[in-house]
This record gives structure tokens, sequence and C-alpha cells, in this order.
């Protein structure tokens, strides 16, 4: 599977917009941005899956610590940031809009399932993380096949399942006050200023 496999949630979403509001747009464009971020790990997930045959085969050359490098920076700043977010604002935004109705016992369930997978893979990702340091800097290490293969198995079978799933069960349940509330802190997650303050 590569990332060009992953379903896209949103193509209908997509259509609909063009009659939609501004912020209706804006509420569609932050849940895409989740589907995005799968696309960009699956791609990652690619790269870490073939990297021990790399070493095998090469060595530590340029080209095997530059992609160990890229994959360590990759998972320890935009997939542990994209979970954050997935907990912190997408999570609550659902829980919120689906209250106390018939999805409120299905939305629990997902939130229950996603965040327990969430700690699995990157416990999976603590079992490979010093060894892609240290090739990364250059130095003899070993890579657990076994833990890469599966964090990569776990990880495409997540975004997958978020892709079918979550993110249309998301576009059709938010309500406008949720979508516009998660888009705007997204936005102010991802902005690369931060205005400062002044006492």
């Amino acid at each position: 599977m590569n990332a060009r496999t992953l379903p896209g949630p949103t193509a209908a979403a997509a259509s609909a917009s063009l009659s939609a509001s501004p912020s209706d747009a804006l509420a569609d464009e932050a849940i895409g941005s989740f589907s995005r971020s799968h696309v960009h790990i699956v791609e990652a997930m690619n790269r870490l899956r073939v990297l021990p045959m790399q070493l095998a085969q090469r060595g530590l050359d340029d080209g095997v610590r530059a992609s160990a490098v890229s994959i360590h920076r990759f998972f320890n700043d935009a997939v542990l940031e994209h979970h954050d977010e997935e907990e912190r604002e997408l999570f609550p935004s659902l829980a919120h809009s689906a209250g106390t109705g018939d999805d409120a016992a299905h939305v629990g369930s997902l939130i229950a399932r996603l965040e327990r997978e969430h700690r699995e893979l990157e416990a999976l990702w603590d079992r490979i993380e010093p060894g892609l340091r240290r090739i990364g800097r250059g130095k003899a290490a070993a890579l657990d096949e076994h833990a890469v293969e599966q964090l990569v198995a776990t990880y495409i079978a997540h975004a997958r399942f978020e892709e079918s799933a979550v993110l249309p069960l998301a576009a059709r349940i938010l309500k406008s006050g949720d979508r516009a509330a998660l888009a705007l802190s997204l936005a102010m997650r991802r902005t690369p200023y931060k205005a400062l303050g002044y006492i």
C-alpha cells in the first residue's frame, strides 16, 4: 500500500463546500488537513519500511543516514503532533457534537480505540527510535526489523481506519460551532508566529 491508496473522506464535502459559507469551508479544510497528514505519514512509513534493507545493502552511506534523519525528525515532530492534535482538538469536538444521542456511544468507542492505537504506535516507535537516531548520526546500530514492520503495518491500518470511519463521521456530525472552533484551534496551533502578550 502506498499513500495514494488511502481513501479520501472529503470528496463529497469538497463539492458541498462550493455553496457553503466561508466559515464552513474553513472547517471542511480543517478536517481535510487530517487526511493530508495521513498521506504524509504513510509516505514516511513506506520510507521506513525499506530502510533496514537499504542499511544491510549499503551500510551507513549518505543516503541511508539522510533517510534516517528525515524519518526520525518527521515522526518526533509531525506524527506526535498529529496525535496530539487529534486527541486535544478533533476528538473533543467529536464527543461534544455527539452529545448524548445515538452517536455518543459510537464516538466514545472510536475515540478509546484511536487513543489506544496511538499509545501502541508510540511504544513501537520507542523500540526503534534509538537505533534510527544512531544511524542518522552515522553510528553503527541495528534496526529491529520486526518492530519496523509492525509499526509500518499498524500505522497504515490505523490511518486507513481513520480515513474510512472517523473523518467521514466528523464531516457528518460536527455541529457548526464545533467545526468553527476546530478550525480556529488548529489554525492557532499551526501558525508559525505566536502572539506576544504584554502585562
